[in-house]
């Protein structure tokens, strides 16, 4: 019996000589391999290539991964199982590694840090982070795997329902009953193709999404899967939330007026603003071109020192007072935020970055739509991205987050732009969340909060322009904050709808 069994995969057109070479210099007595093949024709090609026709293997055809792997996983007879990708060389330390953090933790899967060697000799450090919270898909877990065989065994596998999202639905699955341990220094080499160098180098997810996370537009990727994906991903999360007892199914309640609530506005328009000299004026310019004209502007100033809160005292002197400010000394976003609920006027809320942009219909068609759904505290449109001059950033074309429910929202990032909400539903939650939530991440939590009690609703415009430019706030944000932030507003939610769920099951009202 094998200590570690090492799976490799043989895939059509695939280059053998990097898998080979980090055999071979990490090679164990006490490790075997298993070759994985979709035909003889490939298992002969990598034999030919290898000149091992000793190692053991297992021939297809598989219909998808998952049939493969598990074919795999019952051929092992080690205590430890190495998923070996394509284009990978393990360094001579490798596999010794896996097997030690392994023993120490008793984790259920390894994962390490790794480097990607680029055409030109470039050599990038990939550091991964501990992702035992992450219950999105978007986890970096790198490309080599070490699964403990006994964990495999106790969740039966991969679920070869799934062409897509095998991984991801083993991953939640394995969570709930192992950890996850990381080896926190580069075991493998990634050896980077010359097409997705160039994608890489074009970093278009770091420089126009900002926000942190592998693939072609960081951690926004989601936003852009295909429909079968985005199928298998959801139903993979949503068997994980009905494991947790947080999946919601219950009937939402609808927002009431008692009828002696006076309002002199019917929307208030909150901009919080930090040294946006540039920008206030032209987001200020943006709600006063708007056709509905029952609203105000409150914009939060949080101790500009750049002539900002001149620029914004120049429109109050103009528009007669429809143009508010509030001086704050706190460069808290979420105080910001709820310093200007407070001294708003209007029924509504509508939130705009002090860098974005309203587009001439946003307040006309987000209070036609929100009084004519009183099931809905909170309405949200379509945005699209432009740059600093303005100009529309047509690579992403219009962010229209239809995969946002109450229970998908737990797992994406997002639930879109402009954000116009009920002024009495924020209250009625205690605003935003300034001790957990107050630099990044409150209106993430906030929706979360909302969505459990009432409706969410999508108008079908682009109402909000998504400025980027390289001054962005959250371009400037701690990455491993951000992440941290999310993750904790999920786990609250999770408890939260927990809670629901068993007051429901009791027969009493979801809502305390």
């Amino acid at each position: 019996m094998a200590e570690l069994s090492i799976l490799v995969p043989v895939f059509e057109g695939q280059t053998l000589q990097p898998t080979l070479d980090g055999l071979g210099q990490a090679a164990l007595d006490s490790a075997e391999t298993i070759v994985l093949a979709q035909n003889e024709s490939l298992l002969g090609e990598f034999v030919r290539q290898s000149g091992r026709s000793d190692w053991k293997s297992v021939v297809g055809p598989f219909p998808n991964l998952a049939a493969m792997m598990n074919r795999g996983i019952a051929e092992a007879t080690g205590e430890l199982i190495i998923y070996l990708p394509p284009n990978i060389r393990l360094k001579p330390v490798a596999l010794d590694q896996y097997r030690r953090v392994w023993q120490e933790t008793g984790a259920g899967w390894v994962y390490a840090d790794y480097e990607e060697v680029y055409p030109d000799g470039e050599v990038v450090q990939k550091r991964l982070r501990d992702e035992n919270d992450n219950i999105t898909e978007r986890a970096q877990l790198g490309y080599v795997k070490a699964w403990s065989h006994e964990a495999l065994r106790a969740l039966g596998g991969f679920d070869e329902r799934f062409d897509r999202a095998e991984e991801y639905d083993l991953r939640l699955r394995l969570m709930e009953r192992f950890r996850l341990a990381r080896v926190d220094c580069p075991l493998y080499e990634v050896l980077v193709s010359p097409e997705t160098a160039e994608e890489k180098r074009a970093n278009i997810g770091a420089s126009k999404l900002f926000f942190p996370g592998e693939g072609r537009y960081g951690g926004f990727s989601y936003l852009f899967y295909d429909k079968d994906e985005e199928r298998e991903i959801e139903e993979a999360f949503y068997a994980f939330l009905k494991r947790q007892g947080a999946y919601l199914s219950h009937q939402n309640t609808t927002v009431t007026y008692s009828g002696k609530e006076d309002y002199p506005v019917y929307v208030s328009v909150v901009i919080p603003c930090y040294n946006r000299a540039r920008y206030i004026g032209r987001a200020i310019e943006s709600v006063l071109a708007n056709k509905f004209q029952r609203y105000e502007v409150i914009v939060v100033d949080n101790g500009s020192t750049d002539g900002s809160q001149d620029v914004v005292e120049s429109y109050v002197r103009k528009t007669d007072g429809k143009v508010r400010l509030v001086r704050n000394d706190k460069n808290i976003i979420a105080y910001s935020l709820n310093l200007g609920v407070k001294a708003a006027r209007g029924k509504y809320i509508s939130q705009l970055d002090s860098d974005d942009e309203y587009t001439p219909d946003t307040l006309e068609a987000m209070v036609e739509y929100l009084e004519s759904h009183p099931e809905c505290a909170l309405a949200i449109s379509y945005y699209d991205l432009i740059d600093p001059e303005g100009a529309p950033l047509h690579e992403f074309g219009i962010i229209k987050h239809l995969e946002y429910n109450r229970n998908n929202i737990l797992r994406v990032d997002g639930a879109g732009a402009v954000r116009t909400w009920h002024k009495k539903v924020i209250q009625e939650f205690g605003g935003f969340n300034e001790d957990q939530f107050g630099h990044y991440g409150e209106d993430y939590d906030l929706v979360l909060k909302v969505s459990e009690k009432y409706e969410v609703g999508r108008v079908h415009q682009v109402l909000y322009h998504y400025r980027r430019h390289p001054d962005n706030t959250d371009a400037k944000r701690d990455p491993e904050m951000k992440l941290r932030n999310k993750m904790l507003a999920r786990q609250l939610a999770i408890e939260r709808r927990k809670r629901i769920n068993e007051r429901i099951a009791r027969g009493l009202s979801p809502w305390e």
